[in-house]
């Protein structure tokens, strides 16, 4: 290869400069070492959104549901809407009776029950009574 360092120099004499004999890399990169690289990162990556937000979301959904089973009557709860109320009884399998106000009771799905309330937030006999 011939690199002309100074256009100067071009017309009258010019100057070479040898290339750096390239080296060989010093792995292999044939097609299976790069695919099991790939699967390797892959499966990092994997373990790592399993361990951060899979099995955190998981640990959740079990608690809440050990939580809906262990409802009974009397327990003052709080819906994902918001309403904080009494079970007065269930409907079957998925309905719950609450009473949020004195004689005020309402229908709700029991995976909407959020959480179970403590007696400083329920308040009493009604939730909402004054």
């Amino acid at each position: 290869m011939v690199f002309i360092i100074n256009p100067a120099l071009a017309a009258s004499d010019t100057t070479t400069v040898s290339a750096p004999a390239i080296e060989s890399t010093p792995y292999d990169l044939s097609a299976e070492k790069v695919m099991m690289d790939n699967f390797l990162i892959l499966g990092v990556l994997f373990f790592i959104f399993y361990f951060v937000l899979i099995k955190p979301q998981q640990k959740r959904v079990r608690q809440h549901q050990e939580m809906v089973k262990s409802l009974k009557k009397g327990d003052k709860i709080i819906t994902s809407g918001g309403l904080i109320g009494a079970i007065i009884k269930f409907e079957g399998d998925d309905i719950v009776v609450l009473e949020i106000s004195q004689g005020v009771r309402v229908r709700v799905a029991k995976s909407a029950i959020s959480e179970v309330a403590d007696d400083k937030i329920a308040g009493g006999e009604g939730a909402n009574d004054n």
